[in-house]
């Protein structure tokens, strides 16, 4: 019995250990399978957007889209700073009433 008990806990435990280690390493063949298709799914989409414009005189597709997340940033960029200067703002006003006493007076 006692045998029995020590050999089953070893058991859960070593099956414990072991299938995390298992998973995580499906987990990085499925990853990077996937990332290998995405990279080349991107790629021949990139190549075909540019072969259609290739004759086209207006901007390519892609300038435009790298603009517009560089816009985006900038407008997010600021966003914080506005942020920021109204939270110093707030505390300009409350200024005086930083006491760190446990009782103000």
């Amino acid at each position: 019995m006692r045998k029995t008990l020590l050999f089953g806990s070893l058991l859960a435990v070593f099956l414990m250990v072991m299938i995390p280690a298992v998973s995580a390493a499906e987990a990085k063949v499925v990853q990077s399978a996937k990332t290998s298709y995405i990279l080349n799914l991107q790629t021949t989409y990139l190549e075909t957007i540019k072969a259609k414009y290739a004759n086209d005189p207006s901007p390519q597709t892609v300038i435009l889209l790298t603009l517009l997340i560089w816009f985006l940033k900038l407008l997010r960029l600021g966003a914080v700073f506005m942020i920021g200067i109204i939270l110093l703002i707030i505390l300009k006003i409350r200024g005086g009433q930083n006491n760190t006493s446990a009782f103000p007076c």
